[in-house]
This record gives structure tokens, C-alpha cells and sequence, in this order.
């Protein structure tokens, strides 16, 4: 009988052990539900279902111009462009740009950046989010997507461990922005900030939380399909909410892992702020992208894009999240709490737990070098990537990166 119930044992964490290797493979869900949101099952599913939805549209024709930092030398390009094909395709009936400036730096090509960024975003511009004025507080932690239509990136000066959050934070990011450019685009933010349009910004959680989901489902995801990374990662991002109030690294994740409705509540009722910047950011990302994972997994892609669309044309996102999903925000974040806790108990998972690291530190300020001159400027086509209030341009930093 012992040896029966050793061998039963052995045979069931085998399965368990398969289905995690195999399991990427399942169709989208029709079983899950709100009350139902399996700890495993759910992102695969959600992952799933934007891939899947991407294969069914034709490739997008998308070709942005690429502009490298003069001083840029070998340093490689290519995890900074991961998805550009696929996630142009997925939004691609929501916005099909004529043009989009894609500017890649080094640390040493400040000024060159700070030249970029004025002459592509002009009325828009914004002295205070120049990459230089950012590298002395974040180093080359920093990307973003700026108004009207640029994409910024700051390209490390080491090579990035593959196998890592940081390497899994880097793969996400061409998605996450070029999310943020959809939604000015298709909201129309330029001309609600003159008084013109609907365009109201949708709270920071929705905002940032789905553009890191889709940088993850599109950017990082296929690469990593086995979720430890990515959980790495999102429970990495709330130590910067401990830092901020004094706390262990680790101490909010544990809070989480206790599934307190009241807390789930608390702490997305902080990410609530429409206006820019939302409380805790890091917390908008971490969260949002696993608040996201159970809407996708329900409702598939049409319940985002109708959820997009909703509030493109109402200007309510409370009442679009209704139209969209199907119940109120209040209630979602009820349901969520069950989910949201077993993202942060490793006790869920088959893989080992990863220990916690460092957090990403800004790198230490430099001086700002001097003018350098022109780069070369690239017409990227997408078959060359790899198979990868004042309106506020997008700017990501160290809140993005491993820790």
C-alpha cells in the first residue's frame, strides 16, 4: 500500500509537471469564469486567446523609422524591437500609423536624444521628461511613448542575462508602448487636451496594467510560456510599494497572498487616479497586467477591444468596464482577489520560488555629453523584426526593469 501510494504521488506531480510543459498548447477558455479563475490556467488561456486573435488578422503593414543613437556602436537593437510585427497587427483596426519615429539611445547619446525628442514631439514636448533630465534620476531605466507619435528607448550598456526578469521586463516593452500609442491614437488625446473630444484618460491601473499585459502576452510571453518569469516580475514590482513605506522587500506580495477583498480594494482604489501620476505606478503595472489576465481569460480579446472602444466613446470608464465585461469595477475587484492572491502564493506553481533580488537601481548620473553628430535614419519594415489636464506622453523607468 505504501508503494502504491509513493507511486501515486510520483505519477500525479509527473502530470502536473507535463500539463505545465503542455499546457500553453489548450484553446482559449470557455469554461472560466469570474468566480472560477483558475491560478494556472487563467494566463494561459488569456495569453492564448490574444495570440490567437492576432493569427486570425492579416499581418499589419506597419514600418517604423528607426533612428540609433550615434554611440550606440554594437550594442544590439533587437530585444528592444521584440514584437513589433504582432502587436501593430493586433491593433491594427484601431490605428494604422503613417509614421512612427522610433528613437534607440545609449547613455552616451544624451543630447542627441534630447534633440530627437523636441524635434519629433514639438508643442508637446515636455523639458522635464528629456531623456537627460530622467538619466540623472532613473540611469537607463527609461522608455517611453510620446505625443505625437514617438517611441523612446534607452538601450543598456551591458549585455542582458537571457533566463531573467530583467531579460523577460525588456522583451515587453516595444508592446507595452506601442499599446500606449493605440490608445492616444484611437482616444484621440490631443484634441481632448485642447478642448476637443471625448478622450479622457482611463484610470492608471487600466492604463498601464493592460499595456503591460499586452507587452507581456506579445513581447515576452512566447519566449517564456511557463509564467516564472513573468510572476518574478510582477511580484518584484511591488517591492518598490515596501521601499516607499518603510517595509521588507516582499512584505506587500505576502499582504496580497492572503486575499483580503478589502485590501484588493485599497489597493487598486490608488490606482484609481485618472489624471497623471497615479499612486504607487509600480503597483499599476504589476497588478493591472494580472487584472487584465482575468478579463482576457473570460472575455477574450473582443471584451478589450469593446472595452477600448466603450470608452473611447463615452469618456466613463466605469460604465465601459460594465458594457465591456459584464459587471461592476467594484464587483470585479472582488472576484479578482481569489486570483490575484494565488499569483503571489508559490505554492501554486510547479517551478521553484525565485529569490528575490536587488532592485533595480538608477545608474549612477553622468554627465551629459556633448552634441554628437547625425545618425543614420532606418526604414524598418516589420518581416526585419525579430518574431517579436496636460496630456501626459507615456514615459516608463525603473519600474519597468528586473529588480
Amino acid at each position: 500500500m505504501r508503494n502504491y501510494r509513493r507511486l501515486s504521488i510520483v505519477s500525479a506531480v509527473f502530470s502536473l509537471l507535463l500539463f505545465a510543459i503542455t499546457s500553453p498548447q489548450v484553446a482559449a477558455s470557455d469554461t472560466l469564469n469570474f468566480d472560477n479563475l483558475d491560478p494556472v490556467n487563467t494566463s494561459i488561456y488569456a495569453y492564448k486567446a490574444v495570440n490567437d486573435f492576432i493569427d486570425s488578422l492579416p499581418p499589419a503593414k506597419v514600418s517604423p523609422v528607426l533612428y540609433v543613437g550615434p554611440n550606440m556602436g554594437t550594442r544590439s537593437t533587437k530585444i528592444q524591437l521584440a514584437g513589433i510585427e504582432r502587436i501593430s497587427t493586433l491593433w491594427s483596426t484601431f490605428v494604422k500609423p503613417d509614421k512612427l519615429n522610433v528613437v534607440l539611445f545609449s547613455d552616451q547619446d544624451l543630447s542627441w536624444a534630447d534633440q530627437k525628442q523636441t524635434e519629433f514631439t514639438g508643442e508637446w514636448l515636455q523639458q522635464d521628461a528629456l531623456p537627460s533630465k530622467r538619466f540623472l534620476k532613473y540611469g537607463c531605466n527609461q522608455a517611453g511613448m510620446y505625443l505625437p507619435g514617438l517611441l523612446l528607448f534607452c538601450v543598456k550598456n551591458y549585455e542582458i542575462q537571457a533566463n531573467s526578469a530583467e531579460y523577460y521586463a525588456e522583451l515587453h516593452k516595444f508592446s507595452h508602448e506601442y499599446t500606449h500609442f493605440m490608445e492616444m491614437n484611437y482616444k484621440d488625446w490631443m484634441a481632448h487636451a485642447k478642448g476637443k473630444g471625448i478622450g479622457t484618460r482611463n484610470p492608471c491601473w487600466i492604463e498601464e496594467g493592460f499595456a503591460t499585459f499586452y507587452g507581456f502576452a506579445v513581447g515576452s510571453n512566447p519566449s517564456y510560456p511557463d509564467g516564472k518569469l513573468r510572476r518574478e516580475f510582477t511580484r518584484n514590482l511591488t517591492f518598490n510599494y515596501d521601499r516607499n513605506h518603510t517595509n521588507p522587500d516582499g512584505t506587500l506580495a505576502a499582504q496580497i497572498a492572503l486575499g483580503n477583498v478589502a485590501e484588493t480594494k485599497r489597493l487598486f482604489g490608488m490606482l484609481e487616479n485618472t489624471p497623471w501620476p497615479c499612486d504607487e505606478t509600480e503597483n499599476a503595472y504589476s497588478l493591472g497586467s494580472i487584472a487584465a489576465e482575468a478579463l482576457v481569460a473570460v472575455k477574450g480579446q473582443e471584451g478589450m477591444n469593446n472595452f477600448y472602444k466603450a470608452s473611447a466613446r463615452t469618456g466613463d470608464w466605469r460604465a465601459s468596464f460594465q458594457e465591456a465585461f459584464g459587471l461592476s469595477v467594484e464587483s470585479f475587484y472582488e472576484k479578482l482577489t481569489p486570483y490575484l492572491a494565488s499569483q503571489f502564493n508559490v505554492n501554486n506553481f510547479v517551478y521553484a520560488t525565485p529569490t528575490p533580488t536587488t532592485s533595480a537601481s538608477p545608474i549612477p548620473p553622468t554627465p551629459t555629453p556633448t552634441p554628437t553628430p547625425t545618425p543614420q535614419q532606418t526604414t524598418i519594415s516589420p518581416s526585419a523584426s525579430p518574431t517579436t489636464s496636460r496630456v501626459r506622453s507615456e514615459e516608463h523607468t525603473s519600474e519597468l526593469q528586473s529588480h
